[in-house]
């Protein structure tokens, strides 16, 4: 089976060199052949990449030794459900899963716009299938996951502790589809300058592609540090991790771009900008796999140091140098049609939007390479470490959440002094009193403050828009509020959508605030019988255990919490030692509540029975949990709006 694997593989690239030669050529000549025979090229691909997936799953859960990546990723205890997520465990494998979303975006994408025989759609799926030439040709001559074993291994080396999470069954799969989706955007914006096309319906598709791609990878984001809380054991969910930062920042370029776009819709301006973003957004998408690959800088996330970093980096080096080139070579095309009027309005307020975005990608960028830098420069690797990116990107993240509640209240071109007063006063009030309230609950320093009340205003301007919403909703068709604001929000998906997304992100600075500066920690050896206080709890130990679970031996304090004299639950943190890797790993015991989560660590146990307990209550981190849900609820309304552009004249072409 293995060699119809790599067949697969080799076929899949010839494929993807045949549908870029045959749409190329069907381009030049305007020969409708070429182009349908390089469109079925595509779906070849997918195809085939679907049969190595299978083929390479398949050996994975039937433990074949035979296979190099099953023996060094698998071992006959893993379960069998560990043994089917190891596929993305090992690099080979997340290539492998990479380009079979990649191919399934190509051809998600031919089956979108099979009845639009626009030559425009060939130069799309061209241009994917340049990138799909990329990964099937890595996979096929650089890192094939189908390498036999001369003697198989009785046993494999099992699947590193730190995968062995139920979290990690779905979050590099919905991190990946929305990496690899930005794939869809950037060959919209290619495929416009190489097709000479004027015109903004290419930017209606292109926006919900991004909506749909920038969903994904912030839900992958989210789960990343959800996955990190609970596995990591350090009593936070986010360190400015190398490979945390990879993930985050075509996020944020992504969202820069759904911001601007939506100047170019309205008013015809920042073309070259939005394209720019475009290519950014792919490109650091493609960064983050070389970071996660390279072996470059050291992260808990990445895999170990291989020879493709070269590969990526070449990769990125020319994909984004043909793009400046077609960008400068098409400049006239990317004119804008009109020019801002007044600071003060709804594309000044996104035009701010943008620098702030790319200045909070630029400083995770720089503080994220600069141990290479420092190593080409001086010859010493400098690590940059949690302070620093808090330092800078603290104030600007800050920025962007009170331009949350601006931007979207102000008027296009110019803002008049009467919309300013009757969208701004009431919430500014609010922001006063929240802030005011908070200061006698312990609220201090700068950005706390700025916080509270940026977050308050946020959500009045919110409330506003809805009530005023809603009002004009029961003035036109009498109805309860609940139905008008049901109806209002099926009537305006796209824009009201975006309120929800603009909830969903207050509730994560809330829940960071609170977990963050109002985190409390204690920690101390206790023998069974002894007590640690911390916050309102007193955690008694009971005991130590020791017993096999799985493929590890697991040690185990039962720890009662009680709170007020009650007992509340009995909590157990542990420590497993895999064997096979001579890993340890440390498993968290978690007491979440709406209001606060109790997190307890279980530290070095000694012989006579006592162990090291460290604890942390972390205020209000639910609500970054439940933030991303909303956000994920708000995209999927904006996304299920399926509004015709008003000026049909516009369409593409």
């Amino acid at each position: 089976m293995s060699e119809i694997g790599r067949l697969a593989l080799i076929l899949g690239f010839a494929c993807s060199c045949y549908a870029v030669l045959s749409i190329a050529w069907g381009l030049r000549t305007g020969m409708a052949g070429p182009l349908k025979s390089g469109r079925r090229a595509v779906w070849i691909v997918c195809g085939l990449t679907l049969l190595a997936t299978i083929i390479l799953e398949r050996a994975l859960v039937a433990r074949d030794f035979s296979y190099r990546y099953v023996a060094e990723h698998t071992s006959l205890d893993l379960p069998p459900y560990y043994a089917a997520t190891s596929l993305w465990a090992g690099q080979e494998g997340s290539l492998l899963l990479w380009l079979l979303i990649l191919s399934s975006y190509g051809a998600a994408f031919l089956w979108c716009y099979r009845k639009r025989f626009d030559p425009f759609y060939d130069a799309v799926a061209m241009v994917v299938a340049t990138v799909m030439i990329f990964f099937t040709g890595l996979l096929t001559f650089v890192c094939s996951p189908f390498r036999i074993l001369a003697t198989p291994p009785a046993d494999g080396n099992g699947l590193n502790p730190l995968l062995q999470d139920p979290g990690m069954m779905i979050h590099p799969p919905i991190l990946y589809t929305g990496y690899v989706g930005f794939i869809i955007p950037f060959a919209f914006g290619i495929a416009v300058l190489l097709m000479n096309r004027t015109g903004t319906r290419w930017i209606e598709e292109v926006r919900r592609w991004t909506l749909f791609n920038w969903m994904f990878l912030g839900f992958g984001v989210l789960l990343g540090a959800r996955w990190a809380y609970i596995e990591l054991g350090w009593g936070g969910y986010w360190g400015w991790d190398p490979v945390e930062n990879a993930s985050l920042m075509p996020w944020l370029v992504g969202t820069a771009f759904l911001h601007s776009v939506m100047i170019e819709q309205r008013r015809g301006m920042l073309k070259t900008w939005n394209v720019v973003l475009i290519v950014l957004t792919f490109e650091l998408s493609i960064f983050g796999t070389f970071l996660t690959r390279s072996g470059v800088l050291t992260s808990v996330h990445s895999f170990a140091e291989s020879d493709i970093g070269p590969w990526f980096l070449g990769f990125i080096l020319i994909s984004s140098t043909a793009a400046t080139a077609l960008i400068l070579y098409r400049k006239v095309l990317l004119e804008s049609e009109n020019r801002m009027d007044a600071v003060v309005s709804r594309e000044g307020s996104f035009l701010f939007n943008n620098v702030l975005f790319v200045a909070l990608t630029f400083a995770t960028f720089l503080g994220t390479t600069f141990p290479v830098i420092s190593e080409a420069v001086t010859g010493e690797k400098i690590s940059v470490s949690a302070p620093f990116f808090n330092r800078v990107n603290v104030p600007i993240a800050l920025a962007l959440l009170l331009l949350t509640g601006i931007g979207p209240v102000l008027s296009w071109k110019r803002a008049t002094a009467s919309v300013l007063k009757r969208n701004f006063v009431i919430p500014s009030i609010v922001g006063l009193l929240a802030t005011l309230t908070g200061i006698p609950f312990g609220l201090h320093g700068v950005y706390p403050i700025v916080c509270v009340a940026g977050a308050a205003f946020v959500l009045a301007t919110i409330a506003m828009e809805f009530a005023r919403g809603i009002q004009a909703r029961k003035d036109a068709e009498p109805a309860a509020s609940p139905v008008a604001m049901i109806h209002l929000v099926q009537k305006n998906k796209r824009r009201y959508g975006g309120y929800i997304v603009h909830l969903g992100v207050v509730m994560i600075f809330v829940g960071v605030l609170g977990s963050s500066v109002f985190q409390k920690e204690a920690h101390a050896p206790l023998k069974p019988g002894e007590s640690l206080a911390i916050g309102s709890y007193t955690l008694t130990l009971q005991g130590v255990d020791q017993k096999q679970i799985k493929n590890a031996m697991q040690t185990r304090a039962a720890v009662e919490v009680s709170q007020g004299g009650k007992a509340l639950q009995l909590m157990h943190p542990s420590k497993a030692f895999y064997s096979k890797s001579q890993q340890p790993m440390t498993e968290v015991a978690l007491r979440p509540t709406p209001a606060e989560d109790l997190y307890l660590i279980l530290g070095g146990v000694n012989d006579d029975g006592s162990a090291s307990i460290q604890a942390y209550i972390n205020p209000l981190v639910s609500l970054v949990w439940l933030g991303g849900i909303v956000m994920v609820f708000g995209t999927l309304i904006a996304l299920s709006d399926r509004m015709r552009l008003k000026r049909e004249e516009k369409l593409l072409g």
